[in-house]
């Protein structure tokens, strides 16, 4: 599968975004409600937008799109990655490391000085990409009140 990971700009690409997110939260064996995710997927645009965030959209070589990552502030000098999906399609390719690569970049670019996320232990393969891109086990930096939530860290700054 030839793909390619764009930002999301057009009223067609923050649909796709939503479309894959909204995928990615019925697959959750649990609600993650105290997100506030109602009020996060209607300002997608805000939440991960420019000039602080971005929607990392993979697409195939037909276009359309099989894996979505978002990054966004968290405070201060902190980004944070959410929502990191692919469609069943795209899964086992090393899509999902490609598009942790390009969030990371994107992070970067943004100007944050660490990229922090929250997951939850039986998420093995994410978890095993993030540990591979440098990521380390931190301790909270949010409330999760899932069994088995860990947070990690990724320190941008060079050197």
């Amino acid at each position: 599968m030839d793909t390619r990971v764009v930002q999301a700009k057009t009223t067609a690409d923050w649909a796709d975004v939503e479309r894959l997110m909204r995928a990615y939260l019925a697959e959750l064996p649990f609600e993650i409600d105290f997100q506030d995710v109602a009020r996060e997927l209607a300002e997608l645009p805000t939440e991960y937008g420019l000039p602080s965030g971005a929607a990392l959209l993979a697409r195939d070589d037909d276009g359309g799109a099989v894996g979505v990552v978002g990054v966004r502030r968290f405070d201060g000098d902190d980004g944070e990655l959410k929502r990191m999906y692919l469609d069943p399609s795209a899964r086992g390719t090393g899509l999902g490391r490609a598009l942790a690569e390009v969030a990371v970049i994107a992070a970067r670019a943004l100007g944050y000085r660490r990229l922090l996320l929250d997951t939850v232990a039986w998420m093995a393969p994410a978890i095993a990409v993030y540990e591979a891109l440098g990521f380390v086990e931190i301790e909270p930096y949010r409330h999760n009140p899932l069994e088995g939530a860990c947070y990690f860290a990724l320190d941008l700054q060079p050197g």
